[in-house]
């Protein structure tokens, strides 16, 4: 009989990595860990340090805080190079990937798994690759008639993009990314030239390329959209986005209880809020997500401008994903539950299935 039908699965919880959001895939993980039903499932924290060594351990007692994840040298199993993890994934029947950036939202540690027949939760390869890089998303957005802001790119991949054709296009503010970080970092706003400049020279210490956005002024909406049981994707109630006492929905805003409204379901009407959910799903479809994304989008003039889509939603207290399913009845571990159903269900042989849209 199927081991998953007659005992607990062993989920591995992976969290940390090397990029830039660490202390935000930590807290996710702890958040994953305290709310995974222990009735249904053997635990095993699994950190990846910045130098992307592996470390373990199995909980049989108490969930380890943020502080003891954060120094796995001292009280788990490891270290374990890449190459060399049997151990750290022994009798795992899913992952759940509590990673976010580099090395754990760009395809990599999904290639990585695939190579060693674990299922995981969220996107594939191809989808994490495309999802993270918000160059290329906005490719694909604008070819399948998304409206995002204007933009440009600056680099030494585009050398007739200079300081001076950024002012002259997008103005002040302005905002400037790195292609491939999420959590609001490796990212800045730009109110003159001076701080144009700074924030290029500063960017480009970790990007080749820099993109380069135009302010959109308006009401900033999430939309979480979810895999259910039958395979079929359904987009959960959109949230505002009002930040208390940034410019924007930064870093600060996100993560610190307090600094930001987050009102689910979004107080608009309903002919709004199934545009916002319609383009959600689209973005979820054009992407090839699967199981779950979130997508954040600023409603302005009548037109909603996508900013991105995000294939492995923070899953901390204050992330958007979490509330806007207890907007629809359901909890934390049911959201968990679903997630770990949707990983299983696709199984790592049969490749990505067309999606269809709930009614």
């Amino acid at each position: 009989m199927d081991k998953k039908m007659t005992a607990k699965m062993r989920v591995n919880v992976v969290m940390g990595g090397p990029s830039a959001e660490y202390e935000v895939s930590l807290d996710s993980g702890q958040q994953v860990l305290s709310n995974l039903d222990r009735s249904k499932y053997d635990l095993r924290a699994v950190v990846v340090t910045k130098d992307k060594k592996f470390y373990y351990s199995d909980i049989t007692d108490v969930i380890p805080d943020t502080a003891v994840l954060a120094n796995p040298q001292k009280t788990m199993n490891g270290p374990f190079a890449p190459y060399d993890s049997k151990a750290v994934w022994e009798n795992c029947d899913v992952a759940f990937l509590a990673l976010h950036g580099e090395f754990g939202e760009d395809g990599i540690i999904q290639g990585y798994l695939e190579t060693l027949s674990i299922p995981y939760y969220g996107s594939g390869v191809y989808a994490s690759a495309v999802a993270m890089n918000k160059i290329t998303s906005k490719f694909l957005y604008g070819l399948n008639g998304i409206d995002t802001p204007p933009y440009s790119i600056y680099g030494v991949n585009h050398p007739n993009v200079t300081v001076e054709n950024i002012i002259e296009k997008h103005g002040f503010p302005c905002f400037l990314k790195c292609p491939q970080s999420g959590s609001s970092r490796l990212m800045g706003r730009a109110v003159d030239e001076k701080s144009l400049r700074s924030l290029l020279e500063e960017l480009q210490l970790s990007a080749a390329d820099i993109l380069v956005e135009t302010n959109i002024t308006g009401v900033e909406l999430s939309c979480g959209v979810i895999e259910d049981t039958d395979g079929k994707i359904k987009a959960l109630p959109p949230i505002e986005i009002r930040p208390v006492n940034s410019d924007f929905f930064d870093y600060t805003a996100k993560y610190t209880k307090g600094e930001s409204l987050e009102i689910v379901p979004a107080p608009h009407p309903q002919e709004l809020l199934k545009r916002v959910e319609n383009i959600a799903e689209r973005a979820h479809i054009i992407l090839e997500c699967y199981g779950v994304s979130r997508t954040d989008m600023i409603y302005s003039n009548d037109k909603l401008y996508v900013l991105e889509t995000n294939t492995l939603p923070g899953m901390t207290v204050t992330s958007l994903l979490p509330q806007a399913f207890k907007a629809i009845g359901g909890t934390y571990s049911q959201l968990l539950d679903t997630l770990i159903s949707s990983a299983l269900k696709r199984g790592l042989t049969q490749p990505d299935k067309k999606h269809t849209m709930a009614l």
